[in-house]
């Protein structure tokens, strides 16, 4: 019981399901995906450091969490400074 709580607190919400399966579907890598997310996160913390509107806060928080997801589906992590692989091409 304690465990399908945890789970159901746990999955993403149902918009970044749908989010990620866009994104997924658009671009095709998950690393092209997971940098527009990455841009549309900073454009809205961009926006959210001059702008007193909560908004723009919780539209960064929804890209950082789609950033997640992607990584959660793919396997995908990003490394800066360092060839972009998906976990699996890196472990062969």
């Amino acid at each position: 019981m304690i465990a399908r709580l945890l789970a159901q607190l746990l999955e993403p919400a149902e918009d970044i399901r749908d989010e990620v399966t866009s994104f997924l579907a658009t671009y095709q890598d998950p690393r092209d995906a997971w940098m527009e997310a990455r841009g549309r996160r900073q454009a809205a913390e961009g926006v959210a450091q001059w702008s007193a509107d909560i908004e723009w806060r919780h539209r960064s928080l929804y890209w950082r969490r789609v950033m997640g997801e992607i990584e959660r589906q793919t396997g995908y992590r990003h490394q800066p400074q360092m060839p972009t692989l998906p976990l699996e091409q890196v472990s062969q």
